[in-house]
């Protein structure tokens, strides 16, 4: 009976010895994961650089409306390049249609090139008929885009004020905080040195 219950007492401080252990590992796990700096979108060209009037060019839409780039306008363009064939490109339409319906001061403009057949499919597969969809290589030519998902966002003034290269949502909402930060991107901006906190004597 006496080693029943020294065994039972026993078992009862492993078991909390291990709860403490857990607990501190999944705190320690916190601390790391605050430290982690976010995932920024990649400027992977030779564009014009953020923070600099965009390139000006006009284009029609599948609906036949021009759509002016880079000019002074009386919202912010978000312009994503995708194409029909790029599963990632299809990843984040949900979360670009969502972002468009939530902000009024903000277009998105969906920039591609290719077939017409596959462009149709895809507008129709994800709802896109009554969005600003272009097909021109002009676009995408003049804003030098070599990988795919881009995308660039451009202010009223017609400034580019964040671009990148897009591979998951996270990479899309730093195009946003980029714009806030006044950085070319999230990267930049976490590697500038912290200003001192001592005024020089």
């Amino acid at each position: 009976m006496t080693a029943l219950l020294i065994s039972n007492i026993l078992l009862w401080c492993l078991l909390i010895a291990l709860a403490l252990v857990v607990f501190s590992l999944i705190r320690q796990i916190g601390v790391l994961h605050g430290r982690i700096a976010p995932a920024g979108a990649l400027m992977v060209d030779k564009g014009v650089a953020v923070n600099q009037p965009a390139p000006q060019v006009t284009a029609e839409d599948l609906l036949g409306r021009p759509v002016n780039f880079g000019y002074a306008n009386d919202h912010t363009q978000l312009l994503f390049f995708l194409s029909p064939t790029c599963p990632i490109c299809k990843s984040l339409l949900p979360a670009l249609r969502a972002i468009d319906k939530a902000r009024d001061d903000l277009e998105v403009v969906y920039i591609s090139d290719g077939e017409p057949e596959q462009q149709q499919k895809l507008i129709k597969e994800f709802g896109l008929e009554n969005s600003r969809y272009v097909v021109s290589p002009q676009v995408g030519m003049t804003y030098q885009i070599g990988k795919l998902p881009y995308a660039v966002m451009i202010d009223r003034q017609g400034v580019l004020k964040a671009k990148g290269l897009v591979n998951s949502r996270e990479h899309l909402d730093s195009l946003f905080e980029t714009e806030h930060l006044g950085a070319a991107t999230l990267q930049e901006y976490l590697s500038k040195p912290s200003p001192s906190m001592h005024t020089p004597s």
